[in-house]
Parts: C-alpha cells; structure tokens; sequence
C-alpha cells in the first residue's frame, strides 16, 4: 500500500470539501427554481445592456448636436457615412442569443417615442440656429 502512494501522488490526498460535486444538488433549490433564477439573470443583463445602450446613445445625440451645430458655424456639409455608423449599432441587438434571427426584439414604445422626439428635437435645433445665422447675414 505505501508503494502505491509514492507512484500515485493524488493517492494520499484528503478530499476537499465543495470540489466536484454538484452544485445544483447541494444548492437545494429544485430544477425550476434554478431555471427561473437563470431566467432573472439573463433578463437583468439583457436590461444592463439596454441601460448601457440608452447611455452611450444619448452620448452620441448630444455629441451630434454639438457637432451640427459646428457644421452650421463654419458651413461644413454633414459626412455621408454617418448613418452607416447608426447600422452597425443596429447589428448588435442579438447580444446574448436571446432572439432569433427571423425575430426582432420588441421594445418599449415610449422608449421609441421618446428616442424619436429628442431626434427631431435636435434636428428643429439645428434648424433655428441655421435660420438665425442667415437672418443676421
């Protein structure tokens, strides 16, 4: 037996409690409870995304905004590749697997709205600043 200790180092080892077990066994909680758990995970980083999204989107539209308003300034035409940059953000909804291909991911219609209203916002900005540089001309 002591032979078979030296040839075999793991042979003498203790068990270490927590190592190879089943986590789902020891945990308590039955199947469900477990896969409900991993649904709420899921969602929560899927809503961290969506926040994460929102933020650097509202970023980029006050950047816009300052950047529109420097074109106005000094009579510089807006860049004809920026909305394919708007199509890249686009391409990344699919994140974490959680909708199909052939399915789009439903959002929040105010959310929508309000999105679409500091858009034109913006945009009716931009316009009376125009306006208000030709008339002093």
């Amino acid at each position: 037996m002591m032979m078979l200790k030296m040839m075999n180092p793991m042979g003498s080892m203790p068990s270490v409690p927590g190592v190879g077990g089943d986590k789902e066994e020891d945990s308590g909680l039955t199947r469900e409870e477990l896969q409900e758990q991993e649904k709420l995970r899921q969602e929560s980083l899927k809503q961290a995304e969506r926040e994460r999204r929102m933020k650097y989107k509202k970023q980029d539209d006050e950047r816009e905004v300052i950047r529109s308003s420097i074109r106005d300034k000094y009579q510089l035409e807006k860049p004809a590749n920026d909305e394919d940059y708007e199509d890249e953000d686009e391409d990344d909804e699919g994140f974490g697997g959680g909708a199909k291909k052939g399915e789009e991911v439903e959002e929040d219609p105010l959310e929508e709205a309000r999105r679409l209203a500091e858009k034109k916002f913006a945009d009716a900005k931009a316009v009376i600043a125009a306006q208000e540089k030709c008339s002093l001309q």
